[in-house]
């Protein structure tokens, strides 16, 4: 029964890692609270984003910030 819900837990991951959030459910989520003047900045009202997704474009904004 355990290993049943290891592949459950698993697979939500996967499934939210795969949803698509816009620009506004990113900036108030609790993961990027922190961040959220960065997220304003960065990301497009009018698109959809994985948290992969931000994640990868909020790491390569931070690096190309520092030179």
């Amino acid at each position: 029964m355990a290993a049943d819900k290891k592949k459950e837990s698993g697979a939500e991951k996967v499934n939210r890692a795969e949803m698509l959030f816009s620009k506004e459910q990113i900036a108030a989520s609790e993961k990027y609270f922190g961040q959220r003047d960065l997220v304003e900045a960065i990301l497009d009202s009018r698109k959809k984003y994985t948290l992969e997704t931000v994640d990868n474009l909020i790491e390569r904004y931070r690096k190309g910030q520092v030179k």
